[in-house]
């Protein structure tokens, strides 16, 4: 009985009254080449609209392994140093994301060279890989924290091995050897209780999706209200410890049948469309988190040039200007 009451007051706290809107609200995006040219576009004229035209002043960039290190020991960092360098001139502030999984399906950006290796080898190629990103940009006053993989305890979702938990506390502890910003692990908003990741990190980001597909029931939305979030960050804080709590992706682009890119605009807008754009903003405001990476510059781009809707693009400059 005792344990029931305990699990009902848990419920109600994290579901009723009210938290304090955010007066300001640090808004970045989280950016992907990969997932621009999916869409056919010019990654570096997304990128570079992002920063000039929409204003974006916060980052968060994946650093994919595939695309990084095609081949054992041979590295390529152009795309990678572009994307830095273009922010560090402008003032701008990185966030950026290390480790096999990172952002954007298929979740472990494995290079094809070690897919066949047994995964032993496999996590220390990866940690090689680790080792080397941070090692070349640690230097770079751009980059505020490190975020060391992408959801790893959300292992329900995305293409992975089944590696060991131990592999996350040992990357940890090599970025930790190699620089002394803070680490930033994430973890499903809505699929999650983020303890295991909050114990671990200097910074907890959290998801925050509205609607999304669900191969059962269709379009679904989400129960929780904005309070949610910030009350079970301070729960979870309460066990953990953990320094900072922020939205580490705010949905702002449809949940792809199959694909953004090849969906119809009336597909798209089943689970994201121009009202759904001011709702998700006015949600983040009233969670009470003051620091939010929105999810889809890239999609606004591509309905702004390929289908001549540049509401998305619109609204998100207000919200830099």
């Amino acid at each position: 009985m005792l344990i029931l009451l305990l699990a009902i007051a848990v419920v109600a706290y994290l579901t009723f009254g009210n938290v304090k809107p955010s007066q300001k609200i640090s808004f970045g995006v989280s950016f992907s080449k990969n997932q621009a040219e999916s869409l056919g576009l010019d990654w570096k004229r997304v990128y570079r609209s992002i920063l000039d035209d929409l204003g974006v002043t916060h980052l968060r960039i994946p650093s994919y392994w595939s695309d990084t290190e095609p081949a054992p020991g041979q590295f390529n960092f152009d795309d990678l140093d572009f994307q830095i360098d273009e922010a560090k001139e402008r003032g701008r502030s990185i966030i950026l994301v290390v480790g096999r999984r990172q952002p954007r399906w298929p979740e472990c950006h494995i290079p094809s060279w070690a897919k066949n290796l047994d995964l032993a080898r496999q996590d220390q190629a990866a940690l090689n890989f680790t080792s080397r990103i941070i090692e070349r940009y640690r230097d770079n006053t751009a980059i505020v924290a490190w975020q060391v993989e992408n959801e790893f305890y959300l292992d329900s979702f995305g293409d992975c091995p089944q590696y060991k938990k131990s592999f996350l506390d040992a990357e940890i502890s090599l970025v930790r050897s190699l620089d002394d910003r803070p680490i930033m692990l994430t973890d499903s908003g809505e699929l999650s209780w983020w303890l295991a990741s909050a114990r671990r990190a200097d910074i907890l980001g959290v998801s925050m999706y509205r609607t999304v597909l669900n191969p059962t029931l269709g379009y679904i939305t989400y129960p929780h209200p904005p309070e949610y979030y910030s009350r079970l960050g301070k729960l979870v804080r309460l066990v953990s410890g953990h320094g900072r709590l922020i939205v580490s992706e705010l949905q702002m682009e449809p949940w792809g049948n199959p694909f953004v890119g090849t969906d119809s605009t009336e597909e798209n807008y089943k689970s994201f469309d121009p009202e759904q754009f001011a709702k998700n903003i006015d949600y983040a405001r009233s969670s009470g988190m003051d620091e939010v990476y929105l999810w889809g510059a890239e999609w606004w781009y591509y309905m702004k040039e390929e289908r001549q809707i540049s509401t998305f693009w619109d609204e998100a400059r207000t919200l830099w200007e």
